[in-house]
């Protein structure tokens, strides 16, 4: 060790670093204190601070020399002792780990946008003139408007403060006889905007009905061509007035005259029926009529070029979502910058994408299908979602033999057993029916109907126009389609129908939808349209309109054969009738207690006439990875409620 004597301090500074080696005498130890310190810490300010003889400072160097480096004496011998045996114990040298290098963070993934397949061909995406499935679920999240309807197909209100009811005075009848009618006053949010930051206002209201209601526009909606006059009494206020009866008369014989021009409708026959009309117009969905577009954005965009502007190619909606990009083949929609009044949506976004639902399962994007996946085991966390997807059911044609008789129907309706359909199946629910299964029922009624059924067909003799003497049995042609189970459920039908001495011929029509010739238009020859069967087994949605499928007005005819004449079997009944008009056309439609009473009794009294057999609701399956909150529905898009969708 190295070491130099401070003449500031009288002490040894040892060591290559300078530490400083204070010497006390009374304890024969060194502690080692920096220069500094123990320039501090010296009792004596300065050596030259008192005059010392040369002989005392050369004595004390010599004792400090002596006392710092010879060796310590050894402790003295203590007689009688036990030897002390000391060890020393070295650690042994540890050797450093090498440094684990450090792994990089992993950038988490930006969430992904809710993944949905395009259902068919898009050509517009402009609210009024789309009517492909796949721009209705694009549109549906684009698109919230005043009052929707939920999965059930019961309205709520959305844009609008509530649904206007007799309950809540926003609906009412106002007038006496024939100039009576119906008012409603809808009130929307203060918070609703279109999501380019416009508030919606009556005014865009007013401006959607005017267009539907233009010539030029070439729409034809019997809901808006109801209404005699919307008027937007405030920037919030919007007052419908529905025709009374006299002016319904009045757009029958083209003679109605009004803000719009009621006499074009006139000329195209819509306003035919209400010739005779005795009550004002009350249709049982009066609370959808309100409907809004941006008319700051249409404003000037002609009614001929609506359906082809750039709004119907991206347009703005007031939804919680707007259009972040627009493809041949993708759409994507992203959370609207601006608010969303009734609840921000708690997914990144919507993209729909062309191709199957194979398309779906690769990566890990959520995504909501309605088509059946190619390996559910293959696709991770996936949930299915089951609901009721309309209604099952057996079509007579009322105008042929044996079907004219109600009481070879009600026998139809008593011999069938709806829970051997089901089975122990969970995909169905059986129907419910004011004609139970009864076989002994149904046979009492065809006896009662002259049917002799000791043999198989049963038979029965007529006398014939030209008064021949004829015999003819009980036998008939179910026509179905080639979709199952439906195949399997006609020959059960055909066991348990023969059972109590039917003879059924079943006929199967292949192709699906529109390919079907079953469902094809009248000018292919469409067996529903033409009404060219004796009975028909076939699905439809669960009537939530009774008029669209048991009223007169709704027979499809050589003259009047469009989609919407969903009464195939030819059903007209006039006690019916007022009870159909009682539910859907009457004073009872604005109250939902009073319109739930009327429905239920013109229900029983269909059921009671036997038209058709309802068979069961069949239940559909939908399939979402990493959303919940999906509520499908055959009643409306996947995507009604999509502000409501969430990540798992």
């Amino acid at each position: 060790m190295k070491s130099r004597f401070s003449k500031q301090t009288g002490s040894f500074l040892c060591g290559e670093w300078g530490e400083g080696c204070d010497m006390a005498h009374d304890t024969q130890r060194a502690s080692c204190l920096t220069p500094a310190e123990l320039d501090a810490a010296s009792p004596m300010a300065s050596i030259e601070s008192r005059p010392i003889r040369l002989l005392e400072l050369v004595a004390c160097v010599f004792v400090l020399v002596l006392t710092a480096c010879s060796p310590e004496p050894a402790p003295p011998e203590i007689p009688d002792a036990t030897p002390q045996i000391r060890l020393t114990i070295f650690a042994p040298t540890e050797t450093p780990l090498p440094t684990a290098t450090p792994q990089p963070t992993d950038t988490p993934m930006p969430p992904q946008p809710v993944r949905l397949l395009f259902a068919g061909a898009i050509d517009t995406l402009h609210p009024f003139y789309a009517t492909s499935a796949g721009a209705r679920d694009v549109l549906g999240a684009l698109f919230i408007g005043c009052v929707g309807q939920d999965e059930q197909s019961a309205p709520v209100a959305l844009g609008c403060e509530q649904t206007p009811t007799a309950e809540n005075g926003g609906a009412i009848f106002i007038g006496e006889g024939l100039d009576r009618h119906l008012q409603v006053t809808f009130r929307i949010r203060p918070d609703w905007r279109w999501t380019d930051g416009v508030p919606v206002s009556a005014l865009d209201a007013v401006y959607a009905w005017q267009l539907v209601m233009s010539p030029e526009a070439g729409l034809r909606d019997p809901l808006a061509q109801s209404v005699f006059s919307m008027i937007a009494l405030d920037d919030r206020t919007v007052v419908v007035n529905f025709m009374s009866a006299a002016q319904a008369r009045a757009a029958a014989a083209g003679a109605l005259r009004g803000e719009v021009p009621f006499e074009y409708f006139s000329r195209l026959g819509d306003y035919a029926a209400y010739a005779q009309r005795e009550r004002p117009l009350a249709p049982a969905n009066y609370w959808a009529v309100l409907r809004w577009l941006p008319a700051h954005l249409l404003r000037d965009v002609s009614s001929m070029e609506q359906r082809s502007s750039a709004f119907a190619a991206r347009p703005v909606g007031d939804g919680a979502y707007e259009i972040a990009d627009v493809g041949e083949s993708r759409i994507v929609l992203r959370p609207s910058a601006r608010p969303f009044p009734i609840g921000a949506p708690g997914v990144a976004g919507i993209e729909f994408v062309a191709g199957g639902p194979a398309t779906l399962v690769q990566g890990s994007a959520p995504f909501v299908s309605l088509e059946p996946l190619p390996d559910r085991a293959a696709a991770g966390d996936v949930t299915a979602i089951s609901y009721p997807a309309g209604l099952e059911q057996l079509v007579f044609n009322v105008d042929r033999f044996p079907f004219d008789d109600v009481r070879v129907r009600q026998a139809v309706a008593h011999a069938i057993d709806r829970a051997a359909l089901v089975g122990d199946t969970r995909s169905a629910v059986p129907a419910r029916s004011a004609l139970s299964y009864d076989p002994a029922r149904s046979r009492a009624l065809l006896a009662e109907a002259g049917w002799v059924c000791n043999t198989w067909p049963c038979r029965k003799t007529f006398t014939d126009a030209n008064g021949a003497v004829v015999t003819r049995t009980l036998e008939f042609k179910l026509t179905t389609t080639e979709r199952e189970p439906r195949n399997t459920i006609a020959q059960i039908i055909q066991k348990q129908l023969a059972a109590v001495g039917f003879g059924v011929d079943i006929e199967i029509v292949f192709g699906l939808g529109r390919e079907s010739k079953m469902f094809a238009p009248y000018e292919a020859g469409g067996i529903l349209l033409t009404r060219n069967f004796d009975a028909a087994l076939y699905q439809t949605i669960a009537p939530t309109a009774l008029g669209g499928q048991f009223g007169c007005a709704s027979i499809p005819t050589r003259d009047a054969h469009d989609f919407s004449k969903g009464n195939a079997g030819g059903f007209c009944d006039e006690a019916v009738e007022r009870l159909i008009a009682e539910a859907e056309d009457g004073e009872s439609v604005i109250s939902p207690r009073a319109r739930e009473r009327a429905f239920a009794q013109a229900e029983a009294a269909i059921q009671q006439a036997a038209p058709f057999v309802p068979l069961y609701a069949p239940k559909r399956e939908a399939w979402s990875r990493g959303v919940a909150g999906v509520r499908p529905s055959p009643y409306v898009p996947i995507t009604w409620n999509a502000w409501e969708w969430r990540a798992r």
